[in-house]
């Protein structure tokens, strides 16, 4: 569903009711999720998951402010700059790529030049809110501007086992650029070629020596402001192996024949795939880049591959389903393999795989008595996170016979969340046994779900996802 039922309702009083709250200051977030977003095979980062209305009102104060903020910005940032004329944050990818284009460009300009990768240690969850609100404060003069923004991320840590900054919109990126300004202004008030994403930063320099101060003097600055440096990221880099970090040519070549259709290019992939597999198991960007690469080509090579170390593929899962979805020739044995980990309740540990799996037979649109009784398994058990038991919620909804259907009433009159309550409803809806007398008694009953009733009336086709 995403946003669609507020788009829908946008000019009809959605966007009203937002800005009567916004200036009435009544606008901390009412409901929060902290998700366990896998970095790897093992470790997480808490991925913040904010209701529709929530993140809408933090965009919209942090956007209020964000041109001011990217003025202080100094040029060799490339992280969440702003549009100015759109008026919109810049897309993350085209940046990145800059960033690595003009590190290259460095390094080939003088070919002693070492190069200091420093990187902060969980950047987001140690930012100071009180310190920031300190920088926007003094950058705004105007509290007005910053009091609703400051008391909504006091509120957010106030209400959830999670600290620092939201992770997950590019809002909270832009108010991290301000946060590392003052290491932005060290580096170019002592004339230091550099480069920032983020809190990933390159600095060059011919000695090994001065860069080894410069990073000591990073240190210091981001201890003032309750951060340090992950060591086990930072390291200073030998000329060679720099040039190596930000432009791999075997990458690179690989690349260029698939995007010309050479005839090598599968046999490039597959054995690029093999090298990365056998070298660095189920870690690395090296294993992204080879699984989309065969997915381009749509080759099935790595098929069985990715069903067999499903469990330890939970921060790749987006890369590979998109490939087993371009696996054309695949396909029956990716279902009967992703059915029986679904029956025998593996997924269970794993929610990003278990939403993926969901995702996947609805964007298929396979229709799967074995998927959909493991659909209400998952979707009866209120340990499960919402985001899985929502899409549990639609598949059930979009091959519901009616019997089905008044059960899944059953769960939206005993559910207490508000996003799985929106979830129900919408699958009701989809089930086709959605009346328009219960969805005027469900619009008197429940406020929070009156837009998304209001759009349901109008009979709309909601997109998969």
């Amino acid at each position: 569903m995403a946003y669609e039922d507020i788009h829908h309702q946008w000019d009809r009083g959605y966007r009203e009711m937002l800005e009567k709250a916004i200036f009435a200051g009544d606008c901390r977030p009412t409901h929060t999720e902290i998700i366990d977003y896998p970095k790897n095979a093992i470790s997480v980062r808490p991925l913040t998951r904010f209701s529709a209305r929530d993140r809408i009102i933090y965009d919209a104060l942090v956007f209020q402010i964000a041109p001011s903020i990217d003025r202080q910005i100094h040029a060799s940032v490339h992280s969440y700059r702003w549009h100015h004329s759109r008026g919109v944050p810049v897309f993350w990818f085209g940046p990145w790529k800059r960033m690595r284009r003009l590190a290259l460009r460095t390094l080939r300009s003088d070919n002693q030049l070492r190069m200091a990768s420093v990187d902060v240690s969980s950047f987001y969850e140690h930012i100071d809110v009180d310190i920031l609100s300190d920088d926007l404060q003094c950058m705004t003069r105007d509290p007005a501007l910053t009091e609703n923004l400051q008391n909504f991320l006091t509120r957010f840590q106030a209400v959830n086992h999670s600290w620092g900054l939201p992770q997950g919109p590019d809002s909270s990126g832009i108010l991290a650029n301000l946060y590392l300004a003052p290491v932005d202004g060290f580096l170019a008030r002592n004339n230091f070629k550099f480069l920032r994403y983020s809190d990933d930063m390159m600095i060059f320099d011919r000695d090994w020596t001065v860069l080894r101060d410069v990073v000591l003097e990073i240190n210091s600055l981001l201890r003032s402001r309750r951060l340090s440096i992950a060591s086990h990221k930072t390291v200073i880099r030998d000329p060679e192996d720099a040039v190596r970090l930000v432009h791999d040519i075997r990458r690179a070549s690989i690349q260029h024949s698939v995007e010309v259709g050479l005839p090598e290019a599968v046999a490039d992939v597959r054995e690029y795939f093999d090298e990365v597999v056998k070298s660095e198991g189920a870690h690395g960007g090296n294993l992204r880049f080879a699984i989309n690469r065969l997915a381009k080509l749509r080759d099935g090579y790595a098929v069985n591959w990715c069903l067999e170390n499903l469990t330890y593929l939970p921060h790749v899962s987006k890369e590979v389903f998109a490939y087993l979805k371009a696996a054309k020739s695949h396909h029956v044995a990716v279902q009967r393999h992703l059915t029986n980990f679904m029956e025998r309740g593996d997924s269970r540990s794993y929610p990003f795989i278990e939403q993926r799996i969901l995702r996947h037979f609805l964007v298929m649109k396979i229709q799967s008595e074995r998927i959909k009784e493991a659909a209400w398994g998952i979707l009866e058990d209120r340990n499960r996170e919402d985001f899985s038991r929502e899409f549990a919620s639609r598949y059930i909804g979009r091959n519901a016979s009616l019997r089905e259907a008044q059960l899944l009433r059953h769960r939206f009159q005993e559910e207490r969340s508000v996003s799985m309550r929106r979830a129900l409803l919408v699958s009701l809806y989809e089930s086709g046994n959605l009346s328009v007398r219960y969805l005027n008694e469900v619009e008197s009953s429940f406020p929070d779900l009156i837009w998304v009733c209001r759009f349901l009336r109008t009979d709309p086709l909601i997109p998969l996802p």
